[in-house]
């Protein structure tokens, strides 16, 4: 189905008052919003495509990355139920620690893992919503294996919505985007949000997916379609103009009207972390002695500090290069800088993903070759493996400056994490922060970069070393600031008063 000539005839600009990046929410209905209050002990069925607990060391823990720092609030505040892959592990337990709501996990066959995750979701829908930096693979049975494998998690969390009839149900990411309307088809009077946590592309660079009407329709079985920045947002919006026109779907503002008369909601929701237990770290002994050990270790030089998950969005190459332009221009800064890079493993069954960490070794390997002084420190140290909340608060507070420079990137958490631990931690550390993640609309007193001019990326570097204490102070009491008044409880609240919210006046309309 083709879009029409002129999408611009359907895309009215959002209404006045919707408010931006900054502000909250952005939707087309402000003062409905503002008349509903979150419903304390409404139960919550999150569903996303891993369970909050990985088997560790020492047991079961909880499991690392963004999605379940951000939703580990909401479910420890609300009974329900957790809907996700188990991974291939035995035994999960039964229930979310510490909190009322059931974990009810999805086994998955090899071939679903095969063709499912690591085929459509990550090698097809990730390089595609990441403005295709790699090319995306459009593979059919691919495909097929991500319906098949999104109506299991669709019947899972029907059977839990069966358990809590008034649940909220709120579904996340990529890997699970035919789910709203699997659900909406079974339960019309759902309330049901999806959020994405990853950047949505433009609509020509959407356009190259073969079975984009489909992916679309799933997403608008949701009372309301949230994403990180008004650009995403307004991407979708102009992907749904383009590819659903000839179906009768209008857009209104930040709406979208199905033919059927029902309207979904799209919102600017920038998620964010839980900014008093980051702020706490900085106090705690374990995080205090990593102060002190890395402060030894890097006795009389600037700790340059990259924290990423090892993956080609990051702009960990570009960044590298970056550093070894600064040491080839700046000889003095060969023993008075450190470049400290803490790479996350991340799906290291992938090959291009093995690839990726040879490359990145390399380049660790050649530029310490280049520079390294007789009788001193390595100019670069690389850590590739995962650390704790505590231990990466520890880096935080010790590093000078923290890089943060991917090609794109949804939001990037980690950012708030150093700006947030600097500030509880009486630090005045600089933030390099690339202008093609999330963060960059809200953190702009940051050193802004184009990570793609690696030699510019290099002056950036230089400028942030060189800002003065009281600049610096400055910067970070406002980047604190901002991600303390808007933390993830903040995020959390304002989605399921909205969802609710939608849900409510989407079921009055069809009564």
């Amino acid at each position: 189905m083709r879009g029409p000539t002129h999408p611009h005839r359907r895309f009215g600009p959002a209404p006045a008052g919707s408010g931006t990046a900054m502000s909250g929410p952005t939707t087309s209905g402000t003062a409905m919003r503002a008349s509903v209050t979150p419903e304390d002990d409404r139960p919550v069925i999150a569903v996303a495509n891993r369970l909050p607990l990985h088997r560790g060391e020492d047991g079961w823990e909880l499991a690392p990355g963004g999605l379940v720092t951000a939703l580990r609030p909401v479910m420890a505040a609300h009974p329900g139920a957790w809907v996700g892959w188990d991974g291939g592990t035995k035994g999960m337990p039964t229930t979310l620690p510490d909190s009322r709501v059931s974990l009810l996990p999805i086994a998955l066959s090899a071939a679903q893992v095969r063709d499912y995750y690591r085929g459509f979701a990550n090698a097809t829908m990730w390089p595609l919503l990441h403005n295709a930096i790699e090319k995306p693979r459009f593979e059919r049975s691919w495909w097929n294996a991500y319906q098949e494998v999104n109506r299991v998690f669709a019947d899972r969390a029907q059977a839990a919505a069966d358990e809590h009839p008034d649940a909220i149900t709120w579904v996340h990411d990529y890997h699970l985007m035919m789910v709203p309307q699997l659900i909406r088809n079974q339960r019309p009077e759902a309330p049901i949000g999806f959020f994405l946590h990853v950047p949505w592309p433009s609509p020509d660079i959407y356009a190259r997916l073969p079975w984009r009407e489909q992916i679309l329709w799933g997403l608008l079985g949701a009372d309301v379609v949230a994403f990180h920045t008004d650009d995403y947002r307004y991407n979708f919006l102009r992907s749904c103009v383009r590819q659903l026109a000839d179906s009768g779907l209008e857009v209104r503002g930040s709406g979208v009207v199905l033919p059927d008369g029902r309207t979904v909601t799209t919102a600017t929701a920038p998620i964010s972390i839980d900014a008093g237990e980051f702020a706490s770290f900085a106090a705690e002994p374990e995080v205090k002695d990593g102060i002190a050990a890395l402060e030894d270790q890097f006795a009389g030089r600037v700790l340059l500090l990259g924290a990423d998950r090892l993956d080609y969005t990051k702009g960990i190459i570009e960044r590298l290069l970056a550093v070894e332009m600064l040491l080839e221009r700046d000889p003095e800064m060969r023993t008075s800088v450190a470049f400290l890079q803490l790479a996350v493993p991340s799906r290291d069954d992938v090959r291009e993903y093995r690839q990726l960490r040879g490359i990145v070794e390399q380049h660790v390997g050649r530029i310490n070759g280049r520079f390294t002084q007789p009788g001193s420190d390595v100019p670069v140290h690389y850590l590739y493996r995962g650390l704790s909340p505590q231990q990466l608060a520890a880096y935080y507070a010790a590093a000078d400056v923290l890089l943060v420079t991917p090609l794109i990137d949804g939001m990037n958490l980690v950012c708030k994490e150093y700006v947030t631990v600097q500030q509880a931690a009486g630090g005045s550390g600089a933030l390099v922060l690339s202008e093609f993640t999330g963060a960059a609309v809200e953190l702009p007193q940051a050193v802004l970069c184009n990570p793609f001019d690696v030699e510019g990326l290099s002056y950036r570097i230089e400028q942030a070393i060189a800002l003065k204490p009281d600049a610096r102070r400055k910067a970070l009491a406002a980047m604190a600031e901002q991600v303390r008044v808007h933390d993830v409880h903040a995020w959390v609240s304002g989605q399921l008063t909205l969802i609710a919210a939608r849900g409510a006046a989407a079921a009055g309309n069809r009564r």
